[in-house]
């Protein structure tokens, strides 16, 4: 520990001084007039009373400046943590705002159709998209009326067909599955051939078993054609994206692209009926 020594002379002068300060203080309620010891006094120790203010307010404006600095801190911290609220709570309102718009498109699809099918809508809870199969879980099963080889779409267009049910689930096999097989018509020019899993090109799908002079634009829709007692007929696949002849010339295929977003699927309607009105 460092020790400072104060000179006797200076602890005397000192001494003086504050002497000299108290009669000050003390005799100077009842005068209106200085002596001229307190004159020199009072200015000797004007400079000194000047810096020890000056330290004082110094000291004052640093406490100030730390509480301020320490409330503004604590209100970061409270404006932060309501950001991450309001980030949250919008988050989750665009949940519900995109739910909402889905379920309304999927509503106005089993309006526009319920005189021609009787359908059960459902939600996406699994997926599997691996190389040897494409498929989906329902939360609907024979519970609710599901049965094996009932079609299944949303809004867009054809999804694929019931394989599996429990009482309470269903697997879907979607149409852009290897073992899946749509039959199919060009809605214009009524051309019918057969959807499938596309084996090249960038497309997930393609129209094979087409005689090479078949009309069949590009950008043409491709719809089901009722055939095989699995899908009605009349259900949107999705459009030409190209036509390729075959090397032999008799037949032709075309690259279809579906309507169907199938990376995003989360609600879709079960066709449990086909109550044979005309499409």
């Amino acid at each position: 520990m460092i020790h400072f020594k104060i000179p006797k002379k200076f602890l005397g002068v000192l001494v003086l001084l504050i002497i000299a300060l108290l009669t000050m203080k003390f005799t100077g309620i009842e005068r209106t007039t200085l002596t001229p010891v307190e004159k020199a006094l009072r200015e000797l120790l004007a400079p000194l009373q000047s810096g020890v203010t000056t330290v004082a307010r110094s000291l004052s404006n640093v406490t100030d400046s730390i509480l301020s600095y320490k409330e503004i801190q604590e209100e970061n911290k409270l404006l932060k943590e309501k950001v991450r609220k309001l980030t949250i709570e919008n988050s989750h309102l665009e949940e519900f705002r995109q739910e909402n718009v889905r379920l309304n498109l999927l509503l106005d699809f089993k309006r526009q159709y319920e005189e021609r099918w009787e359908m059960e809508p459902a939600h996406v809870i699994a997926r599997d998209y691996d190389n040897w199969n494409s498929t989906i879980i329902i939360d609907k099963g024979s519970n609710h009326g599901i049965k094996k080889d009932m079609a299944v779409s949303n809004y867009q267009g054809l999804v694929g067909r019931v394989i599996n049910v429990t009482p309470n689930t269903a697997e879907v096999l979607l149409i852009i599955d290897s073992e899946s097989a749509v039959g199919a018509l060009a809605q214009t020019t009524r051309v019918p051939g057969v959807v499938e899993a596309a084996t090249d090109g960038n497309e997930k799908l393609q129209m094979v078993h087409i005689p090479h002079d078949a009309p069949l634009p590009v950008n043409g829709v491709i719809i089901t054609s009722g055939l095989g007692q699995i899908f009605p007929k009349g259900l949107k696949i999705g459009y030409i994206k190209k036509v390729i002849p075959a090397p032999n010339g008799l037949v032709k295929k075309a690259l279809v692209k579906p309507f169907v977003d199938f990376d995003s699927l989360e609600e879709v309607l079960v066709i449990k009926k086909d109550k044979g009105a005309t499409p």
